[in-house]
């Protein structure tokens, strides 16, 4: 774990194509460096990477620098099959580029701790962030730096069930949609508390037969060795976060004899010298290419991939209960989205809508009841549900977008302008708001103010393709 970020790693070149822009990717080593590089159309956007994601069991993702903000590289090394290709996420953009960026959320499994620019989302100061450390799992650690006891220092193994899995599933338990309670920041969650405590997490399983790559502790809990233990089996029984053994096979087998002792003697079962390769076979998961994860399900019989889960959106763990439907109805926007369903948006609304009064004036759920409601052609209610939301979130960039993107296609132009240059006085990283503004100044005849739009875009990051093209 505590090889999760760091210095560039993997240097060896690479050149590939990727057909739906027309773009060229290289990876260009530069003494102790390495440059990734997107060239399309005649002009080229090469950066240096400044950081490695990842502890290379999988693979490697990389982030690149521009100012104080973080961007991931459409370049990623997959360790097994050595080999680069696209990062997951960049495979379908139209105009590639370095525009994936890094916010804290992003960071949560991979660093120890961030260090945000004070009153911005996604701004990050020097070191941007830190490498994880003990304090992941055990809690604040200052009271046992200077007294060393087990009392004052949280061993996970001696916590309760659903705060001891917990420690590992805010990382390992990815699930489909994790929806922030109100006011809640990733960071809010430590060792000894229960994940649901500050997110919820929610599991899509309407595809049948679907692997998630961070899936290991949703797998786990579902198998009957898990089930069958009364909670006592967990990650821990098997994993050493410590140290590994130097015969894995045979730790595992000795955790697994430890219940299973008599299968041998009773003559049902051939001996092994180990259980992992039949019972916990490896799996291609569909969210990640070139990579594959153990079945944490422990099938008596190996299979091509786990299934047979409920249907549809589900908790992992109940959120607090003032705060489930709320909850639910986020994770179906957010899956909206994703799939573009206008029946996960038209449940989303049905939830949504119902909600007290008190819990509708929460700015996630004003932005996507009133993203619903423009979508049906209720502009009025729309656009004051995103007026509330931006006034209540000012440092919110994305409601300010939203906001002036609303009133655009509702005929208010000269508004329009005006919350679309706050949404980029708040945050000039982001690329939308200005194409937007560029497309309202282009149909208004101001054609100087258009490409004006776009070259103060150019000053934030001068490499940017698709805003070279259109200049």
């Amino acid at each position: 774990m505590g090889r999760s970020v760091g210095a560039p790693s993997v240097f060896t070149g690479a050149r590939l194509v990727h057909k739906l822009s027309n773009s060229v990717l290289t990876v260009v080593r530069r003494g102790n460096a390495v440059d990734h590089k997107v060239e399309r159309d005649g002009l080229s956007a090469e950066y240096r990477v400044a950081y490695s994601v990842g502890a290379g069991i999988v693979g490697y993702s990389y982030i690149v620098r521009v100012g104080r903000y973080l961007f991931q590289s459409p370049l990623s090394y997959y360790t097994q099959v050595g080999s680069w290709d696209l990062t997951p996420g960049y495979e379908t953009d139209p105009h590639l580029d370095f525009t994936h960026q890094i916010s804290e959320g992003c960071l949560f499994c991979h660093t120890g701790s961030v260090n945000p620019i004070p009153g911005a989302a996604n701004q990050f100061a020097d070191p941007p962030f830190t490498p994880i450390s003990c304090e992941r799992c055990h809690g604040p650690s200052a009271a046992h730096v200077q007294a060393p006891s087990g009392a004052n220092i949280i061993n996970p193994a001696r916590l309760p069930p659903r705060e001891r899995d917990s420690v590992c599933e805010q990382c390992h338990m990815e699930g489909d949609i994790r929806i922030l309670g109100p006011g809640r920041d990733w960071w809010d969650f430590h060792a000894g508390q229960p994940t649901e405590s500050v997110w919820a997490t929610y599991l899509d399983n309407s595809s049948q037969g679907s692997l998630r790559a961070v899936s290991q502790s949703e797998l786990l809990a579902r198998s009957q060795c898990a089930r069958q233990s009364g909670g006592k089996l967990w990650c821990g029984s098997c994993h050493d976060p410590h140290a590994s053994p130097q015969n894995r096979a045979g730790a595992m087998q000795r955790v697994c004899m430890s219940c299973h002792s008599a299968l041998f003697d009773a003559g049902g079962h051939a001996p092994a010298s180990e259980c992992v390769s039949c019972h916990m076979p490896r799996l291609r998961p569909g969210n990640v290419p070139h990579a594959a994860v153990t079945d944490h399900s422990i099938p008596r019989r190996p299979r091509n991939a786990p299934g047979g889960f409920a249907p549809d959106l589900t908790p992992w763990h109940p959120p607090e209960s003032a705060e489930a439907r709320r909850d639910l109805g986020l994770a179906y926007f957010e899956r909206a989205t994703k799939t573009r369903s206008a029946e996960d948006a038209r449940m989303a609304y049905e939830i949504l809508s119902k909600l007290r009064p008190e819990q509708r004036k929460d700015p996630p759920v004003e932005a996507d009841l009133a993203s619903v409601l423009l979508q049906t052609g209720e502009s009025r209610l729309a656009i004051e549900l995103f007026s509330a939301a931006a006034t209540q979130a000012p440092a919110n960039a994305r409601y300010a977008y939203v906001l002036g993107a609303a009133l655009e296609r509702t005929g208010n132009p000269e508004e329009a302008i005006r919350d679309l240059r706050r949404s980029i006085e708040i945050d000039p990283s982001q690329p939308d708001p200005y194409l937007e503004l560029a497309g309202i100044y282009q149909k208004l005849g101001r054609k100087a103010e258009s490409r004006e739009v776009l070259r103060k875009y150019l000053d934030f990051m001068p490499q940017n393709l698709q805003f070279r093209l259109m200049k």
